[in-house]
């Protein structure tokens, strides 16, 4: 993802440019008022994508919250426990990280 930092006099003066830069391929361009942020500008792709993105959450959250509701919902946690396989990971994260566990 490209970054780009813009001072808010030089969006006034340049604000075409700005664009233009974005729509080329710069995913952000964070706009700067006083040295501080003020505000992020997305190109067009990208703002779609974090939308489907955030939507994609929502729905999830909301299933979620339905599951629970009804209590048909039970935490991967609780599972490992019930089926007595609630310390696997930790029995075998060497696998995972190459620790060695001797």
């Amino acid at each position: 993802m490209s970054t780009n930092i813009v001072p808010i006099s030089d969006l006034r003066r340049q604000a075409s440019k700005v664009v233009n830069i974005l729509r080329e391929g710069g995913d952000v361009a964070y706009i700067t008022q006083h040295g501080r942020p003020a505000a992020v500008l997305v190109n067009f792709d990208q703002y779609e994508a974090l939308v489907a993105e955030l939507e994609a959450l929502r729905r999830s959250q909301a299933t979620y919250a339905i599951a629970e509701e009804k209590g048909t919902f039970t935490a991967l946690a609780d599972m490992a426990q019930d089926f007595g396989v609630d310390d696997l990971a930790e029995q075998h994260d060497h696998y995972l990280y190459g620790v060695d566990k001797s």
